[in-house]
């Protein structure tokens, strides 16, 4: 799927709300449509129901930046286009190296191994990575260390150790909005410490970093980029469900560019679903020429103490828009508020 926004919408970037998306034409919902809810942050898995929403038209089609399967995910899927797998492709085609990869297809995984599961680069980050956690008690978790490793390869073209990253796309990624933890604290020194462990299970100098090619003009990407780069990961992430499955069990995680540019609300206009490891946004209600396009960051079925709670959380701010305003009881309503709680 190539990246492909609709007609009828346009990007724009104010002080307030940083990036958004307005209708330049009045957009219509459509008919019912099963789509999983968007639930972007995979540090807190919290259940989705299903649910069948009035999804009208698409308004962006994105493929990830990055995208990647849980170690553990059940029922399996493959690792490359989230297809189910059967117990006999479950053993036919997992990589022999890391063993945590699993293809339906030998297509899938060529493609895998081609885009960015390299098995001098990845694969074998992956596979230092189990081993230091059944040996040194070492947590090679999902999130963030295993995908992190996952956005160094496939968006920033890591293939091996010594090998530059691919500056343009990387680059992209790396504009998203962070979070960063102000220096000298326990939190930046622990996100600091996951970036060196990072390095090291690429077996890539701490001290040096990675080459970094392309826009930066062969700077190194060291510790403190890893680490933005991980809270901007981090605060701009989606889950992932299986594409062929009824159920809204979260199977993976990807990040998204262009899809980042939707502000929040707790009454969107506009929902994410994911088709395969491609984004699809499409319109939940009638959006008027001049509104600007929400999505919700959270599950809405969530309560308010459950909404704010991810929210401030992982994005940092608390949202006042009209819903959560009348449901706190307060004086006053507001519309969608941006990334940082402005509106």
């Amino acid at each position: 799927m190539s990246m492909s926004w609709h007609e009828g919408v346009q990007v724009g970037i104010d002080d307030a709300r940083g990036r958004y998306v307005e209708a330049t034409r009045d957009i219509e919902p459509g008919g019912l449509l099963f789509c999983p809810c968007h639930s972007p942050n995979a540090t807190v898995n919290l259940p989705d129901p299903r649910l069948l929403h009035n999804a009208g038209e698409v308004l962006l089609s994105e493929p990830c930046a990055a995208g990647m399967v849980y170690r553990n995910a059940a029922p399996p899927c493959c690792s490359f286009c989230l297809g189910t797998l059967k117990e006999d492709p479950v053993q036919k085609f997992r990589c022999d190296g890391c063993k945590m990869e699993c293809y339906c297809s030998a297509a899938c995984m060529d493609e895998a191994r081609r885009s960015y599961h390299s098995s001098e680069g990845e694969c074998v980050a992956f596979e230092a990575g189990m081993e230091a956690e059944a040996t040194t008690g070492f947590e090679f978790g999902d999130v963030p260390t295993r995908f992190l490793l996952r956005v160094v390869s496939q968006a920033g073209g890591w293939r091996a150790p010594g090998c530059a990253m691919d500056g343009p796309k990387l680059e992209r990624v790396r504009t998203l909005r962070a979070h960063v933890p102000e220096p000298n604290t326990e939190e930046h020194r622990r996100l600091a410490g996951i970036s060196r462990n990072t390095l090291r299970l690429m077996d890539e100098s701490v001290e040096d970093g990675v080459r970094l090619v392309g826009i930066s003009g062969g700077e190194r990407y060291r510790e403190a980029e890893l680490t933005r780069l991980m809270c901007g990961v981090n605060c701009n992430s989606h889950t992932l469900y299986a594409h062929d499955r009824s159920s809204l069990v979260p199977v993976g995680i990807a990040v998204y560019v262009q899809g980042s540019a939707f502000n929040h609300s707790c009454v969107p206009s506009a929902e994410f679903c994911n088709v395969g490891t491609s984004l699809v946004v499409r319109s939940l209600r009638r959006v008027r020429a001049g509104e600007e396009i929400t999505v919700s960051y959270v599950p809405t079925t969530m309560t308010l103490e459950e909404r704010r709670r991810c929210l401030e959380g992982q994005f940092k701010f608390s949202c006042v828009c009209a819903r959560c305003v009348a449901e706190d009881g307060l004086l006053g309503s507001g519309d969608a508020w941006g990334k940082d709680g402005r509106p």
